[in-house]
């Protein structure tokens, strides 16, 4: 199958699987989601090296793939000869008098331009994937049993192309991002098998009213531009809702909380009138009672709705990211969170029974921390994360200091026994004394055993070069001072360089 995609593509694994699904190949069996099988068969294939990551998530999860070069020869050739995949466009390949075309791959190798033979036939066409920005986009009036349609990327798609696509009513994958188009046909809800639709990157700022006949809709990616009419509560397949910005009808935003299956969620509510935040955290607390285990949320510096849309400890969810929003103190409910597996918050105020609560969540493994920590009046402004604290799954730690301040968490003897990767972000412009201060980067990062990755980032502009130098030097030099002798290091002072 991988074979559809040109050399050197890379290759996002939760968009082969959801492709793999449209297409019959991975079904849900007992226990397990078709897509939790589609990634045990993706994984097999990273631990048979027939596919090379290129994207590593947290905790070195694979997020995307290429082909090598040599495998990749020999799967096309396959693909080829045994009619899996008919290619256009490749020079190198000739195209045969197949009677039936199962798979097309449009592409095109350097300069030219691509178009289908006028000898295939193309109505048991299952998927059609066309790559490159010099490909004839083709009608799919001639595709009356695509599965999978793959127009990512391609900036001649135009919203003639997609006029009739009402027509494919065994359609399951449809995939416009990055294109020119501006709208979707209002026909777009006649495709009642249609699971997964991508529009992130496109100029469409409005559905058409037809998109909430979409019953099988599992996974919707908009742009936060992009405005929904009322009646969401009919799209009850809805697991993905990513992108959306609140500022819908109230309708709308009722609605959502009716959506039972949905699992992620990214909702920005920025420049939200106040009675919409209101019917935003009504929504948001249904959710928590049912399925939602994964929530990210971007604010306008008003922590009102993160402080009331939470009654009740939300027991499912796995992530909880916000943005943009501080809280004066930590949410008494965040330790009930047992299945919490990333979160990131800002606070006011860092407290050490803050850190012990964090600390004390069993299955945390990614955690970010903006601190605002005011204790300049404090000899010892530091708050020190000790074996007490726990961590003991966190394999990520991202710690964002605000303002000028310089670091102010020391890392004591045998605490996060588990990090791998920390970040130190200092977020407002450092100045020059406090660089240049004796000890100002000593924060015990040789007291993390299993660290392997450190990264410190640093808004040095308006900063002395010499200083940069100093600055780097003293993080190069506590750096050395850890057991571990290939610590990776990556020191960024936010200075653009031509």
């Amino acid at each position: 199958y991988l074979s559809i995609f040109p050399e050197d593509s890379i290759i996002e694994k939760k968009y082969l699987i959801w492709r793999w699904i449209a297409e019959g190949f991975v079904h849900k069996e007992g226990r397990y989601s078709a897509y939790e099988l589609g990634e045990r068969c993706f994984n097999e294939l990273v631990n048979r090296s027939l596919i090379q990551p290129v994207k590593l998530g947290k905790y070195d999860k694979v997020l995307s793939c290429r082909v090598h070069d040599t495998i990749l020869d020999f799967i096309v050739s396959k693909s080829n000869e045994e009619n899996f995949v008919t290619f256009v466009g490749v020079p190198s390949l000739t195209i045969g008098t197949q009677s039936r075309v199962r798979r097309l791959s449009m592409q095109v190798e350097g300069e030219g331009h691509s178009a289908i033979p006028t000898s295939l036939i193309l109505s048991h066409v299952r998927s059609l994937n066309v790559f490159g920005n010099t490909v004839k986009i083709p009608s799919i009036m001639e595709f009356t049993h695509l599965r999978t349609l793959d127009f990512g990327g391609c900036s001649q798609l135009e919203n003639h192309h997609l006029a009739n696509v009402g027509h494919l009513f065994q359609l399951r994958y449809l995939d416009i991002s990055r294109t020119e188009v501006s709208e979707l046909p209002e026909q777009i809800g006649h495709l009642r098998c249609l699971e997964m639709l991508d529009i992130t990157g496109t100029n469409i700022s409005d559905l058409p009213a037809s998109i909430v006949n979409l019953g099988k809709l599992a996974h919707l990616r908009v742009s936060g531009h992009v405005r929904f009419p009322d009646g969401i509560a009919k799209m009850q397949a809805l697991e993905t809702l990513k992108w959306v910005h609140a500022w819908q009808s109230y309708n709308f935003l009722e609605e959502l909380g009716q959506l039972k299956n949905l699992r992620r969620l990214d909702l920005n509510h920025m420049d939200v009138a106040q009675e919409h935040k209101e019917v935003i955290a009504s929504s948001l607390r249904k959710l928590c009672t049912q399925n939602l285990c994964s929530l990210s949320m971007w604010n306008d510096h008003d922590s009102i709705l993160l402080n009331t849309w939470c009654t009740a400890p939300p027991l499912n969810l796995q992530k909880l990211v916000t943005f943009d929003s501080t809280l004066p103190k930590l949410p008494d409910w965040i330790g009930s969170l047992v299945n919490l597996q990333k979160l990131r918050l800002q606070l006011e105020r860092i407290r050490h029974e803050d850190l012990c609560i964090l600390g004390a969540l069993p299955a945390l493994l990614t955690l970010g921390l903006d601190g605002m920590n005011d204790q300049s009046s404090c000899e010892d402004r530091r708050l020190t994360v000790s074996p007490e604290a726990g961590f003991r799954c966190l394999r990520v730690f991202t710690y964002m200091v605000q303002e000028d301040r310089m670091m102010d968490l020391m890392f004591t003897a045998r605490c996060m026994p588990k990090l791998e990767k920390l970040e130190i972000i200092f977020s407002g412009n450092i100045e020059n004394e406090s660089l240049s201060s004796a000890g100002a980067f000593d924060f015990g990062i040789e007291n993390l055993s299993s660290l392997v990755t450190f990264r410190c980032e640093l808004d040095c502009r308006g900063i002395k070069g010499s200083t940069i130098d100093a600055a780097k030097a003293s993080v190069e030099r506590i750096v050395s001072t850890h057991p571990n002798n290939h610590l990776n290091l990556i020191f960024d002072d936010g200075i653009l360089r031509l």
